[in-house]
């Protein structure tokens, strides 16, 4: 089965500091056997997102526990820990589109929650793994877990 994982989860997962990095470490633990894949999408927002959080008006990030986090994420797609698989930027930009245009009436969705979604969805994803709660209902409405 395919395991996608969204930013939020990611970044727990990858700092032992984060509030969710027990729920996050035991989530992960529960689908070991299964395949973690990475795409443009987390390659793309995930440093950035991180960097941003380093200037949070509230709780900023640490600079060095951003470095840390975003240096995690980078070790375990070169150690293979994740599938690296590319996603039809045509295609997953169209289904993030129509997923916007379904749910993005009734509550917020960013544009990444929704390029996730699209992603997980074009590679085939059985599982999505997030913190929030707003594309975990998404994800559940597509049939990922």
């Amino acid at each position: 089965m395919i395991i996608y994982c969204d930013t939020s989860f990611l970044v727990s997962l990858f700092n032992e500091e984060d509030v969710n990095y027990p729920v996050a470490r035991e989530m992960a633990g529960e689908y070991a056997r299964h395949d973690f894949v990475v795409c443009e999408v987390h390659r793309l927002e995930l440093p950035a997102a991180v960097r941003a959080a380093t200037h949070r008006d509230h709780s900023p990030l640490p600079e060095h526990v951003a470095r840390r986090v975003i240096n995690r994420f980078d070790r375990a797609n070169t150690s293979k820990l994740f599938q690296s698989k590319e996603v039809s930027m045509a295609d997953s930009v169209s289904m993030a589109r129509s997923l916007g245009e379904a749910h993005g009436w009734r509550e917020k969705h960013t544009t990444f929650d929704l390029w996730h979604l699209a992603a997980a969805w074009s590679l085939s994803a059985g599982v999505f793994l997030t913190f929030d709660k707003r594309q975990k209902r998404v994800a559940s409405l597509l049939g990922m877990v």
